[in-house]
């Protein structure tokens, strides 16, 4: 054990766990159509989706890239905030690499994601959220 999770849910502390559900894959167009070009942003929705509630102050995605034409980046953050100079993902050309991020949702229900470098097809799979 690593640690816990617990709240009353009204201030973004309590943890949802969900069955993963994929609520984005660019391969297939799901949440956003085609690869995510050179210095390159998508905004996705992330609530009212996989099980994930409007309310949801935060979501634990699954977050892939795959077929990366170069080697980059990329960044993952709320929609409604600046974007941090931190990186979730780093990978060559070619690579498939996984990663868990927490992110806080936007107002808007959704978070906004940054591709450095090249083209690279990204997936989420939702496993839970924070009320």
């Amino acid at each position: 054990m690593v640690g816990w999770y617990g709240g009353l849910g009204t201030d973004g502390t309590l943890f949802r766990s969900l069955s993963p559900a994929r609520i984005m894959d660019t391969r297939t167009g799901l949440g956003w159509g085609g690869k995510l070009g050179h210095n390159g942003t998508a905004s996705v929705s992330v609530t009212n989706i996989g099980g994930v509630p409007a309310t949801a102050k935060a979501v634990v995605v699954n977050a892939t890239v795959t077929e990366p034409t170069a080697a980059g980046y990329i960044t993952v953050w709320p929609s409604n905030a600046p974007q941090p100079t931190a990186s979730n993902l780093n990978f060559v050309p070619g690579q498939t690499v996984p990663n868990l991020v927490m992110v806080k949702v936007g107002t808007d229900g959704r978070v906004k994601i940054y591709n450095a470098a090249g083209q690279v097809h990204v997936v989420f799979d939702v496993v839970g959220y924070f009320e």
